[in-house]
């Protein structure tokens, strides 16, 4: 590789490194469409945030929120049409609160600026390779005047999510000059789009979604610019940049206002592009990036065929798409629904008799046998053991995720091993209540214990069972909530209960704005939660109501003055 290529490579890691450490560096200021002239806010006449009147202000959040990998694979899609997914490779991003979007973990370590480095060389070396590819990406005719300025300043108002800098068009054109030499192949004009493209997808402006409009003195708050705006929704609506039409709706202004920002988050749940983070969110939230490495005892379970972990995750992935894009569907359909995908390697375990093929096929399951989300394959056979169920870790699901209810992890000396089966200890509900018998145990297992018992009709890889051992297993139990208790005869009992309860809808609101926002809610959020909640309540929890909902918040359209 070249000198040249090594330098910008070296003044990009500095430059990461930098906003890393500080959160500064040289560039525009991110304003564009307006951003002072709001249409009222905390502190002004109160109408910014619809859910919100006491003036709270927003959550603090860092203004430096870099891509996830998913999100940095969608985008390079986005604006290169490549195919290539360069995050494969790149150290996995950790999760907090369950998800791995929240930004005071989204780091940029060393390992991770040369494992960007890497990835733009690569998509680099694609591109120039490929001059159909490089002719999509330039406006004009590379003959004409100003096509490389033109290219640089259109191609970098995508890239960057807001328009270039003089001083930033001036930087990108001398790397455009000095690219030739840098490739093996490709024309002067090629190569230095290539060279344009690569330098772009390693600076910060790309790869943090930044919000540097400056306060007012003595201001508690910032409105985010129409760019700042639109990067939220899109990032959050997509997982990936804005398109053209967010980009102009930000340069016009008419995200200055919640009717502006409203109109755009319907448009974009409209939008094929809006099923990634709806299959992001419910992959994270229910775990499923553990099917993968799923086994279970062949003896016992020969139909857990290989390939299953990828059928499984299809299956709710699916169902909740179908159910919140397509049907427009609420918390309590994802609960209850009982249409869900199968293929040939779910049918069996469903009982289910026809010619299903590798691709998943919508059915409607027996509504007797199962209902939504918790009564799929993969999430009752990925909250169970190698040899058998697991009312432990399906009750602390219930717990942690359905209900937001704080569930400490088990000390480290105790011992997790169940006792084994025998004369008095048949099945495993008993085997359970034995072993979390102390009273040491007795303070989480009583929340755990019983709503983990509900799904003792499922075995280990989610398939009905009546017996264990020749006893027929108890399903019923009872569950205490914060505004009272749930009595349920089994699963379906249960999820029909939480489907309803407001403290589960209220905890599915909050799972999706930590997920959305990037961070964990803090009290400044309550009344913005607490109004949201409110208006979902009285209209069925619509899911795509919500998610609008999310982006009416004062905490959406501002920010905190102060930083974490």
């Amino acid at each position: 590789m070249v000198r040249t290529r090594k330098l910008w490579a070296s003044l990009a890691c500095g430059l990461l490194a930098s906003v890393a450490a500080t959160g500064c560096y040289e560039g525009t200021d991110g304003s564009g469409g307006g951003g002072s002239d709001d249409d009222g806010g905390p502190g002004g006449d109160g109408t910014a945030d619809p859910f919100c009147q006491d003036g709270a202000l927003p959550g603090k959040i860092s203004r430096f929120v870099r891509l996830t990998h998913r999100q940095y694979d969608n985008t390079v899609k986005g604006l290169l049409a490549l195919d290539e997914t360069p995050a494969d490779e790149f150290l996995s991003d950790a999760a907090v609160g369950g998800f791995n979007n929240n930004a005071d973990q989204l780091r940029v370590t060393n390992n991770l600026a040369r494992d960007y480095r890497r990835g733009a060389e690569q998509l680099a070396d694609a591109l120039v390779v490929d001059s159909d590819r490089i002719a999509t990406l330039v406006p004009c005719s590379p003959d004409a005047d100003g096509c490389a300025e033109q290219f640089i300043a259109e191609f970098g108002r995508r890239a960057f999510r807001r328009p270039l800098s003089a001083d930033e068009q001036a930087q990108f054109l001398g790397l455009f000059q000095a690219a030739p030499g840098n490739y093996e192949t490709g024309s002067d004009f090629e190569q230095g789009v290539s060279f344009v493209v690569e330098s772009m997808l390693q600076a910060p402006s790309f790869l943090y979604r930044s919000e540097l409009t400056p306060a007012d003195e003595g201001a508690d708050l910032v409105a985010l610019s129409g760019y700042e705006v639109a990067t939220r929704l899109s990032y959050m609506l997509w997982n990936t940049m804005p398109d053209d039409e967010l980009l102009d709706a930000a340069d016009a202004g008419t995200l200055d206002a919640t009717e502006g920002v409203e109109a755009q988050a319907r448009r974009m749940l409209d939008d094929p592009r809006a099923a990634d983070p709806i299959e992001d969110f419910h992959q994270q939230w229910l775990g499923m990036e553990e099917y993968a490495g799923l086994t279970k005892d062949p003896d016992l379970y020969p139909q857990f065929v290989d390939g299953i972990a990828e059928s499984m995750e299809a299956e709710t992935l699916l169902f909740a798409q179908n159910v919140i894009l397509a049907q427009n569907g609420t918390y309590a359909d994802l609960m209850t629904s009982s249409q869900s995908y199968v293929d040939e390697r779910l049918a069996p375990l469903y009982g289910l008799q026809g010619d299903f093929g590798p691709e998943p096929t919508l059915v409607e399951l027996d509504p007797t046998e199962r209902a939504g989300l918790l009564t799929h394959i993969g999430f009752l056979a990925g909250n169970a053991y190698f040899g058998g169920t697991s009312p432990i870790h399906r009750g602390v699901f219930v717990q942690r995720n359905v209900l937001c209810t704080t569930i400490p992890d088990p000390p480290g000396d105790v011992d997790l091993e169940l006792p084994p089966a025998d004369d008095e200890l048949v099945t495993t509900r008993q085997r359970v209540t034995n072993h979390t018998s102390p009273d040491a145990c007795q303070g989480c297992h009583t929340m755990i214990n019983e709503p983990g018992f509900a799904f003792e009709g499922f075995d280990g890889i989610g398939r009905l069972q009546t017996e264990e051992n020749g006893v027929t297993v108890d399903t019923q139990g009872t569950l205490v909530l914060a505004d009272g208790e749930l009595q349920f005869t089994d699963a379906l009992d249960l999820v029909g209960q939480l489907a309803e309860s407001p403290q589960a809808q209220r905890c599915y609101l909050t799972q999706w704005f930590r997920y959305a926002s990037s961070r964990t809610e803090t009290q400044d959020d309550v009344c913005s939660l607490d109004g949201i909640d409110e208006t979902l309540a009285a209209d069925g929890y619509n899911v795509k109501e919500m998610l609008v909902s999310l982006t009416q918040t004062a905490s959406f359209r501002y920010r905190n003055t102060v930083e974490q």
